[in-house]
């Protein structure tokens, strides 16, 4: 088992790590934006970027972008959906709903369940398994996961948002049928996943607008709790673990986020408020924090950034662990401000182990 696995686990399992985990994951469009410059950052940072080497950005660079990334370009997804960006680098929105008529809902036809990941790319199973051996071989984390917007946000994408509120209110045989087809379909891929041999599952939805959540409790009582809690209640009762991410606010769901139990819980930090989730979740949930993607990596200093690492840190972290973060770099970050997450974290993500 590899230093990372161990001190993994003790942060999810409230035990005894060594330091907060901080992933400063950079984009392919961060690296089209900044190049060299910010190749400068890693490489004053070889303790948190250790196998970075000079130049090994220009592979990245030379890369095709995918379909979802590529506004030149129409992906359409295994039930048909037809994605459009307008930016390289960052996944669009859906143009074409296939299920957007009644007609349609009433005559729908489900992908291939043998490959089928929450509605995106197949996968070939067998071929995972394979890697996953690879990894655990390594003493690595073996991971994998449903597409990001397996369940509601599928939902979304096959009847537009519209017809789903209407739905989810006055729904008709055809709907609930559907509900049904996409969470059994999600079952599977998820057995799927364990039987690759997967310690640690992904199920990534966006449950939240900006001060919401997008259903309200009621409707997510009803409808989203007993199929995300089975889900998760599936990999945990294997003696595994889910992480469950959402953008968004969701503090009016949270005690039912709760209910469901993830063993980590991935929400936004700013737009739930850090002294809410400290209040709703500290001490009963492990949270891989979402930094500030919409105001303070973006527009604000550096001295922003580091000051919100530190005050994070201490609100949310403890000795006991429970805390991680994410850092997701696309190319509104500028350099000085990666630079400046790097040394906070380097700096903070021992402070509650070093007392």
């Amino acid at each position: 088992m590899t230093p990372w696995h161990r001190n993994w686990l003790e942060t999810v399992n409230f035990g005894h790590p060594s330091w907060i985990e901080c992933n400063i994951k950079l984009s392919r469009s961060a690296w089209h934006e900044y190049g060299r410059d910010l190749e400068s950052v890693l490489l004053k940072h070889p303790k948190t970027w250790p196998d970075y080497k000079e130049g090994d950005y220009k592979a990245i660079v030379e890369r095709r972008w995918p379909p979802m990334e590529n506004p030149e370009v129409e992906y359409v997804d295994a039930w048909g959906c037809v994605w459009r960006t307008s930016q390289y680098g960052y996944i669009g929105t859906v143009q074409h709903h296939p299920l957007g008529t009644d007609d349609a809902l009433a005559s729908f036809t489900p992908p291939a369940a043998e490959t089928y990941n929450g509605g995106f790319d197949p996968v070939d199973f067998a071929e995972a398994a394979d890697n996953l051996e690879k990894t655990a071989a390594e003493g690595r984390l073996t991971s994998g996961g449903l597409g990001h917007g397996y369940f509601l946000l599928r939902l979304e994408y096959l009847l537009g948002f519209e017809n789903l509120m209407c739905n989810l209110m006055d729904p008709s045989d055809d709907f609930r049928r559907l509900v049904d087809t996409v969470h059994d379909l999600n079952r599977t891929a998820v057995r799927h996943w364990m039987d690759a041999g997967a310690k640690y599952i992904w199920l990534a939805e966006d449950l939240g607008a900006q001060d919401r959540s997008i259903i309200g409790p009621r409707a997510f009582r009803e409808w989203a709790l007993p199929r995300y809690k089975e889900l998760h209640g599936m990999v945990q009762d294997a003696g595994r673990y889910t992480d469950f991410h959402t953008d968004g606010n969701i503090m009016d769901i949270a005690d039912q986020i709760l209910d469901i139990a993830p063993s980590v819980l991935n929400p936004q930090d700013q737009a739930n408020g850090v002294e809410n989730l400290r209040d709703a979740f500290k001490g009963k949930l492990c949270l891989r924090l979402d930094f500030d993607r919409q105001k303070t990596m973006p527009f604000g200093t550096p001295r922003d950034c580091a000051d919100l690492v530190e005050y994070e840190i201490k609100t949310l972290g403890s000795e006991r662990g429970g805390l991680m973060f994410n850092f997701e770099i696309r190319k509104d970050v500028s350099p000085d401000n990666v630079d400046a997450i790097a040394s906070a974290c380097e700096r903070w993500s021992t402070w509650w182990f070093e007392k």
